[in-house]
């Protein structure tokens, strides 16, 4: 707890830059962001002028910024039925064993401790009412890493509650496709809408809606530092989850340890880039 005394401390205090607007990109990240935007850019200014441009421009926008920051020309942003089957064949049948399992241990623990509804307000009764979102948005990270965990622990608990439309975004890859087991996990968790796009500008198309994305009423999901940003800008005019960031882990061991779980469990983190 912080005890506050006057007015300048307390503006002082309110006021102050935190982590996510302070954040100093590599010299390789902002050579890239001046080479896109003409103009050396906080990440915080970064981020406004992606969500101002989806705002305005709607899918325009988000093929401009998959060209000049991913690296690829799209002639869709949704992904179709094709290449989510052809995804099966790319990950072999013991990913996809592996990612059914998990699944369902997922769904029956959220089945499990699934929240009910109580009494109803009638004469001196007070109950909680459990209603749904009509329509939530899952952010993917990718990059340099796949996150089909990712998918599973967010799609599932929304179907479980009840969300009547599960939407997907996760960035493509050079290829244009998003990763394999990324399209995998999201059919096995039964998402509506699978779309190509990550980033801010993901972010924005989902809080803001665009001609091919819906708006939704809500957004979870992790991100790096410019995803992180654009939770926390729009905000208020779309739920969000929360601000994530990098875990903490630390690893105690001695020498009985078994060296493999040690390495294992720091290669958790590793996966993880500056962003």
């Amino acid at each position: 707890m912080i005890r506050v005394k006057g007015f300048n401390k307390a503006r002082q205090l309110l006021t102050r830059k935190t982590f996510l607007e302070s954040f100093i990109v590599s010299p390789q990240v902002a050579t890239q962001i001046k080479h896109v935007f003409g103009e050396e850019l906080s990440p915080k200014e970064v981020v406004e002028r992606i969500i101002g441009d989806v705002r305005d421009k709607g899918d325009e926008a988000l093929f401009h910024y998959a060209k000049k920051l991913d690296a690829v020309e799209l002639d869709s942003l949704e992904v179709g039925k094709q290449e989510i089957s052809a995804a099966y064949d790319i990950v072999g049948k013991g990913l996809v064993s592996a990612l059914e399992l998990a699944a369902k241990r997922i769904r029956d623990f959220h089945l499990a401790c699934a929240c009910k509804s109580g009494t109803v307000f009638v004469n001196q009764y007070l109950a909680r009412q459990v209603q749904p979102l009509d329509r939530v948005g899952l952010y993917i990270p990718g990059g340099t890493a796949t996150y089909p965990s990712t998918v599973l622990m967010t799609a599932i608990p929304a179907k479980i509650a009840g969300v009547r439309e599960i939407i997907v975004a996760s960035p493509p890859g050079k290829n244009g496709s998003i990763p394999a087991p990324t399209l995998v996990a999201a059919d096995i968790a039964e998402a509506e809408r699978i779309f190509k796009v990550g980033g801010a500008q993901a972010i924005a198309a989902l809080a803001f809606g665009t001609e091919s994305i819906p708006k939704v009423d809500k957004i979870c999901g992790p991100g790096n530092i410019f995803v992180t940003l654009a939770k926390k800008m729009v905000y208020g005019n779309v739920a969000i989850d929360g601000l994530q960031g990098p875990s903490e882990i630390v690893i105690v061991a001695d020498e009985t340890a078994n060296p493999s779980l040690c390495a294992a469990d720091l290669l958790a983190q590793a996966e993880h880039d500056p962003l």
